[in-house]
């Protein structure tokens, strides 16, 4: 029976190898420090499944700077510079510690948890990578690096291998062109262009766009394999529009919004995958992701689109106050074994 701690000593055991040194085992997971910043990985709670059984939130921090006050100016230098850029964690911060990490998340079960794993490892070395990137170029807003040491052995002064490994081989993939095409776009806007909550999906080249219910509006969700990562170069852009206001005067208020949204949303009601970042902009809380190319395979992309459907539904909740509305979890096997059988065809 998978019980969430599954990935878990997964991840620490086999994937990580993070045992020894530099690494302290948590009451729900473990932190380890794959540099001199610490990343937490652990179970942060539970929830059913699409067909009722149980699964488990995993959550994946990594410490990116210390906040001494997020005020108006840094507020707006995250939100212009950092969240637009995700990949597939977003920053979330933490009044208490005073601190911003990068954070992935996911709904785990035993069905998905083979693919789940993988992908939550691979957020987990992007988030390394990332963290050591973007560590310097925060400083006239008062964001500091949120170095840290082990309780017993300090500061790492090396760094783990997977911190440049992992990252280097998704950059030189991403020199391919993407591995998400044409066909694939067309065929998941057949199967969920006419099932709720979809209110309509086309296709055209490598892309897709799809509408879902958002109060008496719609969100508009976009796929596109024509657009490019400035660390990781091809691969899956997915961008999801949310209209909330055009007041002058309220965008602190969005933007404080927008982030507090990247903190895992726990609770029986689906919201989507925890994987990029939300940000506000003009108008619109835009939740954006990238997956590179090194994450492709056949049918991802409609359990992509169909946690998108997930994620609307949240929004549809959380700011347009409207409740209810389908579950589209509830489709994934028929709709997966449909795909699957399509694109064997070709």
């Amino acid at each position: 029976m998978y019980t969430g701690r599954d990935t878990i000593e997964w991840m620490y055991g086999k994937q990580f190898k993070a045992g020894g040194e530099w690494s302290v085992r948590t009451d729900n997971g473990f932190r380890w420090w794959p540099t001199d910043r610490a990343q937490t990985v652990e179970v942060v709670g539970e929830a059913d499944g699409p067909s009722g059984e149980r699964g488990y939130y995993i959550s994946v921090r990594t410490e990116l700077f210390k906040v001494r006050s997020l005020d108006g100016d840094a507020l707006k230098a995250v939100n212009m510079t950092l969240m637009p850029f995700a990949s597939l964690a977003g920053p979330v911060y933490d009044p208490r510690r005073g601190t911003l990490d990068l954070c992935s998340w996911a709904l785990v079960y035993e069905e998905i948890s083979p693919w789940m794993n993988i992908l939550l490892s691979i957020a987990a070395a992007m988030q390394i990578h990332e963290a050591q990137r973007l560590g310097d170029k925060f400083g006239d807003f008062s964001l500091e690096n949120a170095v840290s040491g082990h309780p017993e052995n300090g500061i790492r002064e090396g760094w783990d291998n997977i911190s440049d490994l992992l990252p280097a081989f998704i950059s030189a993939q991403g020199r391919e062109p993407s591995r998400w095409t044409a066909p694939e776009f067309q065929h998941a806007a057949d199967l969920l262009g006419n099932m709720p909550p979809v209110l309509l999906a086309t296709a055209g080249g490598p892309g897709l766009s799809a509408e879902f219910p958002f109060g008496t509006f719609s969100s508009l969700c976009r796929m596109s394999a024509e657009e490019s990562h400035p660390f990781y170069g091809n691969g899956l852009l997915i961008t999801h529009f949310f209209p909330v206001s055009g007041k002058k005067g309220e965008e602190e208020k969005w933007i404080r919004k927008a982030l507090s949204l990247n903190m895992p949303l726990l609770g029986s009601d689906p919201a989507g995958y925890g994987f990029g970042s939300y940000t506000y902009s003009d108008g619109m809380i835009v939740h954006a992701a990238f997956y590179p190319n090194t994450l492709y395979s056949p049918g991802l992309l409609l359990n992509l689109l169909l946690s998108c459907g997930a994620r609307g539904m949240a929004m549809n909740r959380e700011l347009a106050g409207v409740k209810g509305g389908e579950n589209p979890f509830l489709l994934s096997r028929s709709a997966v074994e449909r795909l699957m059988d399509l694109l064997g065809k070709n």
